[in-house]
C-alpha cells in the first residue's frame, strides 16, 4: 500500500453539503495554543505520544524547509474541536448520533473496517497577504501510533496540506532540516491518507475565508 493516498469524488454534493452543516451546527471551535481539548485539561505527564508538538517546536519561526519552499510560522494557527478521544478515556462529546455517522462518512472510502484513535476538526482563519507561502509547525498527530492520518478538505479553500519526507517530531525537536514530499491541494470533499509517522503540515487560507478540515487518526 502506498504511503499516501488521494480519494476524490466519492461523495455526493448532498453528502458534502450535510458533513459541512453538521460541522458548523455541533462542533464548538475553540483557539488552541497547546492542547484544545473540549473537556478538562489532562496533565502533561498522562499525554504520552498525544503531547503537542508546539511545546517543543521552536519559537522563532527557524524551521529549515529544504529549497525554502515554504516558511514556517511556528504557530497551530488553528481552532480545534476535538469529536472523538481515546486518550485519558475521552469519548465522543457531542451525543448526537447523526453527528458521530456524518463525522465517519468521509472514511467510507476506505471500505475496509478500521479503528478511531482520534477525530477532530481543525478552523482555520483567512491571513493577510503576507503570510501567502507559509506553514504551520510540521508535526505528527500520535507518535509511534502505527496508524494513519486523513484529513478530509470540508469546504472550498486555498489552504493546502503539506507532507514532508521525514518521520516522527524529532527532526523539529531538533531543528533540523527537512524536505517536501508531497503537497495536497484543498478541494472540498477530497480525503488524502497518509502513514500517521509522516511529518505535516496545514497552510492559511489567504484567498478563502476560512479553511475547514476533519483530522482523522486511525488504525487499519
Amino acid at each position: 500500500m502506498d504511503d499516501i493516498l488521494i480519494f476524490d469524488d466519492f461523495l455526493s454534493i448532498e453528502q458534502q453539503d450535510k458533513i459541512e452543516k453538521e460541522i458548523i451546527v455541533n462542533t464548538f471551535f475553540k483557539w488552541r495554543s497547546s492542547y484544545g481539548g473540549v473537556f478538562e485539561k489532562p496533565n502533561l505527564s498522562d499525554l504520552g505520544d498525544s503531547r503537542p508538538l508546539a511545546f517543543d517546536a521552536p519559537k522563532d519561526g527557524k524551521i529549515k524547509i529544504k529549497d525554502n519552499k515554504f516558511w514556517n510560522q511556528s504557530r497551530p494557527g488553528l481552532m480545534c474541536g476535538e469529536c472523538y478521544e481515546v486518550y485519558s478515556g475521552w469519548v465522543w462529546w457531542s451525543k448526537n448520533p447523526n453527528f458521530q455517522k456524518t463525522m465517519c462518512t468521509p472514511l467510507s472510502a476506505l471500505n475496509s473496517p478500521y479503528d478511531i484513535q482520534r477525530i477532530k476538526t481543525n478552523f482555520n482563519l483567512q491571513e493577510v497577504i503576507e503570510n501567502k507561502g507559509s506553514c504551520y509547525v510540521p508535526h505528527v498527530d500520535i507518535e509511534k501510533g502505527g496508524g494513519w492520518t486523513g484529513i478530509y478538505f470540508v469546504n472550498e479553500s486555498d489552504g493546502d496540506t503539506v507532507i514532508f519526507n521525514e518521520k516522527g517530531n524529532e527532526p523539529i525537536r531538533n531543528n533540523e532540516e527537512i524536505s517536501v514530499k508531497k503537497v495536497i491541494k484543498n478541494k472540498r470533499g477530497r480525503l488524502v491518507l497518509f502513514k500517521q509517522n509522516l511529518l505535516h503540515a496545514g497552510c492559511p487560507p489567504i484567498n478563502s475565508k476560512k479553511r475547514i478540515v476533519v483530522n482523522y487518526n486511525i488504525t487499519l
